[in-house]
């Protein structure tokens, strides 16, 4: 069975830190046959490599805001929540797996901090991107619930998420910030009809897709973490 490393998230309770996971994810990746690991936010390189050497394939959940200085950016007054010591560790966790050629999965935050990895850059708001938004981005604060799919995805054709769900699907969607300019060897192959990019995929490895929406809260997971953990699988010795 591959073992499947999630990157976790640091949250704070009583002012102490603790290890964050949505279960969401291990549910997904067990019910596809993976072991699920949770990796915790350890800045130090022998860590990383180490931890590296033990999984199959990595994916980098949802979270907070990346710090636009990684893009070198000054901080607006939309970033919210950011955690340097979480993006310098999820940087190095995906330049080094990448090395690696490790399968990579990134799913809303990490949508945007893969691309981040490989010197793309984010509008830190939508409202940078386009002023007038007819497509619902962040359900939550749209009054939408998180079960419910706002927007459609068309997926560019022969891509990998063409191939598993046809040309459209329609999905759920909980983010402020937004690919920009894409990073080094990076192609987009899922965009809504106001053009945000909803997925990505590399050009120079044999398995990195990164989505926009969050398919671990939707029925229609399986198909991708599937894929994911039967292509980690593949690797395994």
């Amino acid at each position: 069975m591959s073992i499947i490393g999630l990157s976790s998230i640091n949250y704070f309770i009583d002012k102490k830190v603790n290890v964050r996971m949505p279960f969401s994810y291990v549910n997904c990746v067990k019910n596809c046959g993976g072991i699920p690991v949770v990796i915790p936010v350890i800045d130090d390189d022998n860590f990383i490599e180490k931890i590296l050497t033990k999984i199959d394939g990595l994916i980098i959940p949802g979270g907070d805001d990346i710090n636009p200085n990684y893009f070198n950016e000054l901080l607006s007054p939309y970033t919210k929540g950011v955690d340097d010591l979480l993006d310098r560790f999820q940087i190095k966790l995906i330049q080094k797996a990448l090395k690696k050629d490790l399968p990579v999965l990134g799913i809303c935050r990490g949508h945007q901090v893969l691309n981040v990895a490989l010197a793309g850059t984010l509008y830190q708001d939508i409202s940078e991107y386009k002023v007038n938004i007819n497509i619902i981005h962040d359900q939550l604060h749209m009054g939408y619930n998180e079960n419910e799919k706002v927007h459609e995805v068309t997926f560019k054709k022969g891509s990998i998420l063409e191939q598993l769900y046809g040309e459209r699907l329609m999905t759920n969607s909980f983010h402020h910030q937004v690919v920009k300019n894409l990073g080094l060897g990076l192609e987009s192959i899922g965009k809504t009809k106001d053009g945000v990019i909803e997925a990505i995929v590399s050009k120079d490895h044999r398995f990195v897709l990164s989505v926009q929406w969050h398919p671990e809260r939707s029925i229609d997971y399986y198909p991708l973490f599937k894929l994911f953990v039967d292509t980690c699988k593949a690797r395994e010795w």
